[in-house]
């Protein structure tokens, strides 16, 4: 995925959070970065989406703003 195809990241990390959400977790914004919190039991599903979706350092502020978007945000 291009960094530069703007649309393409936000689907992708759009369909993160819904996988991430259908699997029971909590996803939240807080402050400029984000929390995910695994359902007992489930860590193992969030590590398999996390590693499918590959490396996500580089869009903690876009996946901040997806979840922003949604409401999906815990204001500190």
């Amino acid at each position: 995925m291009m960094m530069d195809d703007l649309p393409a990241i936000w689907d992708a990390i759009d369909t993160l959070i819904d996988d991430l959400l259908t699997a029971g977790c909590e996803v939240v914004a807080v402050g400029r970065g984000y929390c995910i919190t695994p359902p007992d039991g489930r860590e193992g599903i969030v590590q398999l989406l996390l590693d499918r979706f590959g490396p996500r350092d580089h869009l903690i502020q876009t996946i901040n703003e997806r979840l922003r978007l949604r409401g999906l945000v815990i204001e500190i």
